[in-house]
């Protein structure tokens, strides 16, 4: 371990000469600057014997990051350019300059950001337009939102985000599209987008009952499946009643959505039913009827794959990420760097995703084998517990 870290500061050390113009402590007239120390905040390389600690050069003038660790600080790099380029364009100054020294980031100019910025743009760029599989298990759709300045104006922007299970069971990010709010144009857009990279098929579609989003799926991908996401099922049940009413309610909500059989679903939705109509909640009531068919989807699939589809929880830890790297940056100074920050985020994700171990084991053979066995199964359920309800 400790040859390969020699090995590698010795390869940081020759890249910095040859940009310097000098070794250090060189006397020469090609010299453009001086070494200054390394950044108080050490890098981590991960390498096939573990991590290694790298300690980055600062520069008296201007910066330097070493090309051998680019790859692993795609993340890093976005977040430093766009740091930059809200510093350089007078966006929260005194707060940019906290975070430069946090990061001891100096000499900070245009022409580095416009760089920086230019090779994460067309990397990122180009991810984003990758071909896509044609098939799909599972595609589960959610937007985040954050804010953009444009034009003078501070305007609250939604990026929408598509993650997929492939053929193979890995996870991948599929893509992302900023728009000004969640409307069909944007969701049709963006789901074009996804259809003109080679998408033609998911067997199931699992998002929030958006109706920009629901009308889009429709008319993008005709015909496929949609499981309406039961969580915030459960929420707009509970905004149905009033507060009153949540102590009776919110325990038969969630032994429908914690069903783990077929049977169990049966009974937890006739006792939901059944003691909704002792309480005369008709408008709950027709609620329920009217949804039934956007919340049983995903029973037509392998019970081990109900828990992860049956809503967008799978998106939560990813929203969750992009909120703690945009912490610092609070309002985007353009919509170019938001799609820079959440791209590599995204990308990372991706990278991580399909090289790791598989989220689901074969799913599409078991899927089909699954929904052949249920074909006849679920019409008869479903049709006899709307009689319940009705």
């Amino acid at each position: 371990m400790r040859v390969l870290e020699f090995g590698i500061k010795e390869i940081i050390e020759a890249e910095l000469s040859t940009l310097l113009g000098a070794r250090p402590y060189e006397r020469s007239e090609n010299r453009i600057t001086h070494r200054n120390g390394v950044r108080s905040r050490r890098s981590v390389l991960s390498t096939g014997l573990g991590p290694v600690e790298i300690g980055i050069p600062k520069l008296r003038q201007g910066s330097f990051y070493p090309s051998i660790l680019e790859q692993y600080k795609r993340i890093d790099r976005a977040l430093i350019s766009i740091i930059s380029e809200a510093y350089i364009n007078g966006v929260s100054t005194r707060k940019m300059n906290k975070i430069f020294s946090e990061l001891s980031l100096n000499g900070i100019d245009r022409s580095l950001v416009s760089r920086c910025a230019s090779r994460m743009d067309g990397e990122i760029e180009a991810w984003k337009n990758r071909t896509l599989e044609r098939h799909y298990a599972y595609i589960w759709l959610d937007a985040i939102y954050t804010k953009i300045r444009i034009e003078n104006k501070v305007v609250s922007t939604a990026v929408l985000i598509a993650l997929g299970v492939r053929s193979d069971g890995y996870r991948d990010v599929l893509g992302l599209h900023p728009g000004n709010r969640e409307s069909i144009t944007n969701w049709k857009e963006f789901l074009q987008s996804l259809k003109s990279r080679g998408l033609e098929r998911s067997e199931l579609w699992i998002a929030d009952e958006h109706d920009g989003l629901v009308k889009s799926i429709e008319e993008c991908f005709p015909g496929q499946l949609r499981q309406r996401c039961m969580v915030h099922w459960m929420r707009n049940a509970g905004n149905k009643v009033a507060k009153s009413d949540l102590g009776w309610l919110l325990p038969l909500l969630k032994d429908v959505v914690g069903s783990k059989t077929r049977a169990a679903f049966d009974i937890a939705w006739q006792n939901l039913i059944e003691r909704v109509e002792s309480k005369g909640k008709e408008r709950l009531l027709d609620w329920l009827d009217n949804t039934f068919h956007e919340i049983t989807a995903y029973l037509a699939f392998p019970p081990e794959h109900w828990s992860r589809i049956k809503s967008t929880n799978i998106l939560e830890r990813l929203n969750g990420e992009i909120r703690r790297r945009e912490r610092c940056i609070r309002i985007f100074p353009d919509e170019n760097s938001c799609i820079r920050l959440l791209g590599a985020i995204l990308q990372d994700y991706s990278e991580e995703w399909t090289s790791n171990r598989v989220y689901f084991s074969k799913p599409l053979n078991r899927i089909e084998e699954h929904r052949l066995e249920m074909i006849t199964v679920i019409p008869e359920t479903g049709a006899m517990l709307k009689t319940c309800s009705a």
